[in-house]
């Protein structure tokens, strides 16, 4: 089987989660390898997997389809074997980016490659289950993938300072932007979280100080990955930023984070997208030369509460289960690591 050229944004991948419903008790060795996908993304609807991670697993099982369904195929249950399982990884190791920055220019990276692997094996699992003659799911091999160093999204304190005074605060937008940062930074959230949040869950306590009518709180509930609650803390620069920012709000929008476009559902919700943009944005401004990330901001909040405190402590307000991902996310310079070094040994 050949290499097949990868196919953005087809017709049809929307329909796989906006289909409707399909009975699993119609799936045969004959059924369009299309509708197992279809029932198996429905699966994990109905288990309570994130409406994040729902289209992140459709992405990856509609490449899988458009590789197999080549020259206009229609492949069956039945045709799914060990040959294409193979091929398909090969076509992943030699695939290029398609979006950001290196568009193009390189493979995508093992990490990548597995994440399309995994969500292959999901498919099989579930066929299986539902006794369909598909490979184990253990069949598809990942790729052997390096921890990625913690030092690659690395932001000391003075480039993060650089990066938060970066914006023009005389603007409405320039406020929006610094308290976007300070909240991120402050709280080590996902933007994924913070976009989510609603301006109403920084103003119910009304223990909190009101100025000019706000009641800004130094906690708020987010809900997290793995479908998980959980508290984040605002110190008091942050909740300066947020207050002056909710200040220069004239709308009753009720999303935390607002831009001037209009969304399908009525909203001005910031989307993930714009949120990274505006912080890209900055550190050109800072005159960073990294490819600086909402992430980025974590990154440094967990370092800084692990250093601080202890891992522990920096695990639970991250939300993480394990402590081993919160160690993956701890990262110092080499100036760093030689300067405890000589305090600690001489």
């Amino acid at each position: 089987m050949g290499i097949t050229p990868h196919r953005a944004g087809v017709s049809g991948e929307r329909g796989l989660l906006a289909g409707p419903y399909l009975d699993p008790r119609e799936l045969g060795p004959n059924s369009p390898v299309r509708d197992l996908a279809r029932a198996f993304l429905q699966e994990l609807r109905d288990k309570g997997r994130s409406e994040t991670t729902l289209p992140r697993y459709e992405r990856f099982l509609v490449e899988f389809l458009d590789f197999i369904g080549r020259d206009g195929a229609t492949p069956r249950v039945r045709d799914i074997d060990i040959r294409i399982l193979k091929a398909y990884a090969s076509h992943l190791t030699r695939r290029r980016l398609l979006a950001g920055p290196d568009i193009g220019k390189r493979a995508i990276s093992a990490a990548s490659k597995n994440l399309h692997l995994i969500a292959l094996r999901g498919l099989l699992k579930f066929g299986v289950l539902i006794d369909l003659p598909v490979p184990a799911p253990e069949k598809v091999e990942l790729a052997k993938a390096s921890d990625p160093s913690p030092d690659a999204r690395h932001l000391d304190a003075q480039k993060l300072e650089r990066l938060i005074e970066s914006f023009d605060t005389a603007t409405d937008d320039g406020v929006r932007n610094r308290a976007l940062l300070e909240f991120l930074a402050a709280t080590g959230c996902r933007i994924s979280e913070l976009v989510r949040l609603d301006r109403e869950r920084l103003e119910l306590d009304d223990r909190a100080v009101a100025r000019d009518g706000l009641r800004i709180t130094d906690e708020v509930t987010v809900f997290g990955k793995g479908r998980r609650y959980r508290k984040v803390f605002l110190g008091s620069r942050a909740r300066e930023w947020l207050e002056r920012y909710l200040r220069s709000r004239k709308d009753t929008d009720p999303a935390l984070f607002i831009t001037s476009r209009k969304k399908g559902d009525g909203s001005y919700r910031m989307t993930v997208k714009t949120a990274q943009t505006i912080v890209a944005e900055a550190a050109k401004r800072a005159g960073l030369v990294e490819n600086v990330s909402p992430h980025w901001l974590r990154h440094a909040a967990i370092t800084m509460w692990a250093k601080e405190v202890n891992v522990p402590f920096a695990q639970r307000l991250a939300g993480h289960q394990s402590v081993a991902t919160t160690s993956r996310y701890l990262g110092s310079t080499d100036a760093e690591l030689k300067e405890l070094y000589k305090k600690r040994f001489g």
